[in-house]
Parts: C-alpha cells; structure tokens; sequence
C-alpha cells in the first residue's frame, strides 16, 4: 500500500477526499492534518511514500512547508492540490522540488492516479497545469550562466534567499539592509535579469545554476 500523509486546511474537502482514499485498494491514508506547521515533525514519524499539501493553510503556506520538507526529508515524494491554477505557486512549487501538480477539481480517480504515478517516480500534472508547464517552456530559451556575469556577489546571496522563499523582510534581516535597500537591489536583479517578478527570477536563477556558482564562490 502506497503511504499517504494529508495537509489540507478546509475540514469538508479534507473529510472527503479521506473517504474515498479509504476505499482505494492502493493507497493508505496514514494521516491528515489541517496545518503544516508541525510537517517535518510528522513525516519524519510517519514516513510517508507520498505527501498532499494544499497551498493556502493558516500557519505557513503549503509552498513553504514544501521547502521544509524537502530540506529535512529530500526522498520524501511531496504533490501540491490547489483549487488555484496559479502561475506563480505552480513554477515555484516546481522550482522548489514539488512532484506533481493537481486540481481539487479533478475527479478522485485522477487523484488516485496521481499518488500511483508519483509514487512510482513519475510526475502527475493535471491537463490544465500540464498545459501551462508546456507553453512556459516553449515560449522561454534557457540562458547560459555567462550571461548574468554582471550580477555582483550581494545580488547573487539576495538571489539565493529568493530562491529558499523568505520574505523582503526576513531577507533584509539576514543581510543587515533595509526593506528599502532589498528593493532597490531586486529592481536591479530583475533589470540585469530581463525578467518582471520573483518567481521568475528564482526560475532562472535555478536554470542557470547561479546560486551554485555564488555557493562556491562563497567557500
């Protein structure tokens, strides 16, 4: 049987969705919660073949539990579920190791093949999202790292912090600069980036192995 562990803050959906994995001859529904914020606690006790974390929770954010997760537990097979076909949480959650992709409007026979096909080290993407992953890629040339050779040392840490998911402010924190000054020096990444957002300077950030390149030169 295929280990599932739940996260997914709308008590009915959570009820439910639990129902119909129960008559699954595949998989085991070991737990649910309506949080994450005890999630590298619980699968590290549960130990999991295959996590569904819903996106908005009170607490943390499914995108950053994902984070959490992977860094504590990086075999640990996590598939977001959103009732949102959000571009930005999609790439992000992808960037940040996420194995699939589904929609709480997708069927449960969609869900269950979903965990099967993960579980098996596959991906699973609903047909929307699968569709949004294909244009994005089509529409995009991956750059070589040369090309962002102008980037200074501090825009290359500010970059990493990006890509880990804190905040301007956590980031400010760590860097000893002002919200302000985070500001300025984003507008300057994304001006030498040719890019309009976080999210997609965090994507080709991670395409071009920039923040490898800043790790080695920091050592």
């Amino acid at each position: 049987m295929i280990r599932v562990l739940l996260y997914e803050d709308n008590r009915s959906f959570r009820e439910a969705l639990a129902e119909a994995l129960a008559y699954s001859t595949e998989i085991s529904l070991v737990d649910s919660f309506e949080d994450a914020k005890q999630a590298v606690v619980q699968v590290q006790k549960h130990k999991p073949d295959v996590v569904l974390m819903d996106i908005e929770m009170p607490g943390i954010s499914g995108l950053e539990a994902l984070l959490q997760i992977k860094d504590d537990s990086p075999n640990t097979k996590v598939m977001i579920q959103t009732q949102f076909e959000d571009n930005d949480s999609l790439f992000v959650a992808l960037c940040r190791g996420a194995w699939g992709y589904v929609l709480k409007t997708d069927s449960f026979e969609k869900f269950e093949q979903a965990i099967i096909d993960v579980h098996k080290g596959g991906s699973y993407f609903s047909p929307i999202i699968a569709g949004k992953v294909r244009d994005f890629f089509m529409d995009r040339e991956i750059k070589k790292t040369t090309q962002y050779d102008s980037l200074s040392e501090k825009e290359l840490s500010l970059l990493d912090y990006l890509v880990k998911g804190l905040t301007n402010k956590q980031i400010g924190a760590e860097m000893f600069l002002s919200p302000q000054t985070i500001k300025s020096q984003l507008s300057s990444i994304y001006t030498k980036m040719h890019v309009t957002s976080r999210t997609q300077a965090v994507i080709k950030a991670i395409e071009a192995k920039l923040i490898n390149k800043n790790r080695r030169s920091g050592s």
